[in-house]
């Protein structure tokens, strides 16, 4: 059986055990441990039973807010493809009513102005000479092309 001289003896020699602890970085970057904290730096205060832990779970937060971040730039990425891609879509559409546009107007002035005979080849390579009713009925499909083409 222990003496209680011993007894306190042993209980003097752990009381340093349960000091406390400080984690520090210094401005090399180099990381100190020390049961003093440093004058010239804010020391945390480090527990060695949670302090794995502590770093695991830190860890994984970083690791969560890179992948999110790097998430983020791919949905950007993706977001200026497609909108790219429809401003092109829409660019062409432009381009080919101005066409269509430009070609409806020639071809009513051209209906309207000429006095001569017209005639047109029909879907089958056949020359059809226009009469009154279909000069008409090309101008009244020009204007139609006119307005849904034409901006103005």
């Amino acid at each position: 059986m222990l003496r209680p001289g011993i007894l306190l003896l042993l209980a003097l020699l752990a009381a340093p055990a349960g000091a406390d602890i400080y984690k520090w970085t210094d401005a090399q970057g180099k990381i100190h441990y020390g049961d003093q904290p440093p004058s010239s730096t804010l020391p945390e205060q480090f527990n060695p039973r949670t302090s794995e832990a502590t770093e695991a779970r830190a860890v994984e937060a970083r690791r969560q807010a890179a992948d999110l971040a790097a998430h983020k730039r791919l949905e950007q990425v993706k977001a200026r493809e497609v909108a790219s891609k429809e401003l092109a879509a829409r660019e062409e559409e432009a381009r080919r009513k101005a066409e269509n546009c430009q070609r409806a107007r020639a071809n009513l002035e051209m209906l309207q102005r000429a006095n001569m005979r017209l005639s047109t080849v029909d879907s089958q390579g056949q020359t059809r000479v226009l009469d009154a009713a279909a000069r008409q009925a090309e101008m009244e499909r020009a204007g139609r092309t006119i307005s849904e083409n034409c901006a103005n």
